[in-house]
């Protein structure tokens, strides 16, 4: 459960996690349960933000996938497939948006060609700016 309220327990940040987890679980466990979290985060994040761009790109994507890459933030195959790379959900709302509309946008043009980055531009014209945050930001590694 992440603790939102602004009337949080004395002492304890305003955001913060809390794990069903016992006073004995290990780090590991501790991770593996705060990344399933973080994930589930992330799916449900970005099933609304696929949903949202790809009504104002008239494009269908057939399924969409996490992945854990090491490289990648996302990818798009011609079948409408879209995968994201969960650890985006450490990104600002509009930085994640770019990532999804740059993949569903590759549903309308396979390429990095001017065109496509005109179609990612109509639906995030400062996608310039927010691109240059996936390189800047440094985001927690828990692999």
């Amino acid at each position: 459960m992440l603790n939102t309220d602004a009337e949080s327990l004395p002492g304890v940040p305003r955001l913060t996690l809390h794990v069903g987890l016992s006073q004995t679980a290990t780090a590991d466990q501790i991770r593996d349960t705060v990344q399933s979290w973080l994930q589930r985060q992330a799916r449900r994040i970005f099933e609304e933000r696929c949903r949202h761009f790809a009504r104002q790109l008239g494009v269908r994507y057939t399924r969409l996938s996490l992945s854990s890459a090491q490289t990648r933030w996302g990818s798009a195959s011609a079948d409408g497939s879209i995968r994201l790379n969960w650890r985006l959900i450490h990104f600002a709302m509009a930085t994640i948006d770019y990532v999804v509309a740059h993949e569903l946008a590759h549903l309308r043009h396979m390429d990095h060609s001017p065109r496509f980055w005109d179609v990612v531009r109509s639906v995030v014209p400062d996608y310039e700016e927010l691109r240059g945050s996936l390189k800047q930001d440094v985001i927690p590694v828990f692999d």
